[in-house]
């Protein structure tokens, strides 16, 4: 499966200002690793709202980005510890660091 950063919704998000996006990318590809990393925290220790939170966070940027496919996963992150509950979290946290990679590639390509 081959997922596409939407550019078009991306500049979009910042009214078409390259150098803003530019800032979002960068500072996204900063922070989502921090961001992933308390996913498995979460899961270790039954923190169903630090999961919900990761996942909006996530999700929201994600989308933000253009990154529509990407963020279904962090919604069903979120929405999993939405429930109050972090069962099943393990095979999500799995499917997005393995998609993750080819995100950061893409978002590295946009220049401004």
């Amino acid at each position: 499966m081959s997922f596409t950063v939407d550019w078009d919704a991306a500049l979009g998000s910042v009214n078409n200002d390259r150098s803003l996006l530019k800032l979002v990318i960068d500072a996204f590809l900063d922070e989502s690793k921090q961001l992933l990393e308390r996913i498995p925290a979460a899961i270790d220790t039954h923190d169903a709202d630090l999961l919900k939170r990761t996942g909006h966070t996530l999700k929201g940027t994600m989308l933000s980005l253009g990154a529509v496919e990407w963020s279904a996963v962090a919604r069903q992150i979120e929405e999993l510890g939405t429930t109050g509950s972090t069962e099943g979290a393990d095979a999500l946290f799995i499917e997005l660091s393995q998609r993750m990679p080819e995100l950061w590639r893409q978002l590295k390509t946009f220049t401004v």
